[in-house]
């Protein structure tokens, strides 16, 4: 096939993908002085944090269930944002929210994430890549690569300019679902190994004119943040026909506007423009159906009504990579500690199983959750980052190298944000070192830098 071609574009370094590992990646090589450029689908950036309605920045903090506090776990470029955010009321800040009475997450420890303005934060995100120099192609999708001798020479994206050829030192696959990967053939897995099912799908409703107080006064009261016992009774009445069972929801920045992240949809794969598209119409259709439910039932929602349903489905699996290290559960369970340790997730496994959406193997169900495992910390090696077969490509966010139990801790945005800022860094190192080969990137130097630069040890984290 012949690609006519409308232009070259030329850079150090080229990041697929604009949510939070892209972000992080892009700002953080421009800063060392790179020319930059991020390849991005939709029309902000952000990812499913702002497209796809999810206002809400999990992993970046944890509770210290002793002192109520919750502890900055990740650093670096998570918390410059977050902390501009909180600072010019964007943003709010978890130590200033009322565990007992908390309409944001139900547990005290779900008071951890950081619910922003999506407006605000989407701004933000575009100030810092024009201070910083960034070329965003929005509305941009990656199409096709040419390799040689184990490297990118060149990627090509189409948009309204037609197809564009970008030439680059080094590239980042942040895309989520591993989609430059894929295109460079580098070697992936995707779903669960018995029959590459992958967990389930979400498209996100917000509801306003909430009486929150109601609803939060009900959970605090049958300690019910999950409304089941309501959900059972419906099921046994044959009202409640979904094959979920429980309901999820948090305020954001508005008091009594909640962020309604309920619906499971089965059989969806992010990888597939048909089954994306169907469950997008499917989607839209149960939110109603639910919101009809929840008008009638759930306590506080009598008066309240639909402000948005979100055009971006959450895509909590897809592909992602066979590393030159592979983070595995075994080692994550252990606590094993990594010589070449750039990142680390605190967070919960959360992976549903993909037939049961309700369940989570590593979890348990609504009324036996199990949130507890013996050590805290999962480290992420730099390897897991790094596919075998390109040396001039990296990864970050949740397509990196994991085995699929893992990647419930390790594909929230907290830890996106980290292995984002890694990826940049080490393009820097890279192209400095002239070879444009990430293999050979120092780690002590690439260490050095990150925890320069803010982002945590984590070896140093007190939940180690």
């Amino acid at each position: 096939m012949t690609i006519k071609v409308s232009r070259t574009d030329k850079y150090d370094f080229v990041v697929c993908g604009g949510g939070p590992s892209g972000f992080s990646a892009a700002i953080s090589a421009a800063r060392k002085g790179l020319k930059v450029a991020i390849i991005e689908q939709m029309g902000c950036l952000g990812g499913v944090s702002t497209s796809g309605s999810i206002n809400y920045l999990l992993g970046g903090r944890k509770l210290d269930e002793q002192t109520g506090k919750h502890i900055r776990v990740v650093g670096g470029l998570f918390d410059e944002l977050t902390d501009i955010l909180i600072a010019n009321g964007h943003a709010i800040e978890p130590d200033t929210i009322d565990l007992e009475f908390n309409p944001i997450g139900w547990y005290p420890r779900m008071a951890s994430g950081i619910v922003f303005d999506d407006i605000q934060m989407k701004i933000l995100m575009d100030k810092m890549c024009m201070e910083n120099g960034v070329r965003i192609y929005f509305n941009s999708t990656v199409i096709s690569s040419e390799i040689e001798e184990k490297k990118i020479r060149n990627i090509f994206i189409s948009n309204k300019d037609g197809i564009v050829r970008i030439t680059a030192k080094a590239f980042a696959d942040c895309t989520g679902d591993a989609d430059l990967g894929n295109l460079c053939s580098c070697s992936i897995k995707k779903g669960r190994v018995e029959d590459g099912l992958t967990t389930p799908a979400s498209l996100e409703m917000v509801v306003e004119h909430v009486n929150g107080t109601e609803l939060v006064e009900y959970q605090n009261k049958y300690q019910s943040p999950k409304l089941v016992e309501i959900i059972e009774d419906l099921k046994s009445k044959n009202i409640w026909r979904f094959p979920y069972e429980i309901f999820v929801c948090m305020q954001l920045m508005e008091k009594d506007v909640f962020l309604i992240n309920t619906i499971r949809q089965i059989g969806v794969d992010g990888t597939q423009e048909e089954s994306i598209s169907q469950a997008l119409i499917n989607g839209r259709k149960e939110n109603i159906e639910l919101f009809k439910i929840m008008k009638e039932y759930f306590p506080g929602f009598q008066n309240s009504r639909i402000k948005k349903i979100s055009d971006w489905i959450g895509i909590r699996e897809s592909r992602r990579i066979i590393g030159r290290e592979t983070v595995s559960l075994e080692n994550a369970m252990n606590g094993k500690k990594y010589p070449d340790r750039i990142a680390a997730t605190t967070y919960n496994f959360d992976l549903p199983d993909p037939l049961k959406p309700s369940y989570d193997p590593m979890m348990g169900d609504a009324k036996r959750p199990n949130a507890q495992r013996k050590n805290t910390v999962i480290q992420i090696p730099y390897g897991a980052l790094l596919p075998k077969e390109i040396d001039n490509l990296i990864f970050a966010g949740r397509c990196i190298s994991c085995e699929r139990e893992v990647l419930g801790a390790a594909r929230i945005m907290g830890p996106a944000f980290e292995t984002g800022q890694a990826a940049g860094t080490a393009a820097y190192l890279a192209i400095c070192n002239g070879d444009n080969n990430f293999g050979t990137v120092n780690i002590n130097t690439l260490q050095k830098t990150l925890w320069e630069d803010g982002v945590l040890d984590p070896e140093t984290l007190p939940f180690n």
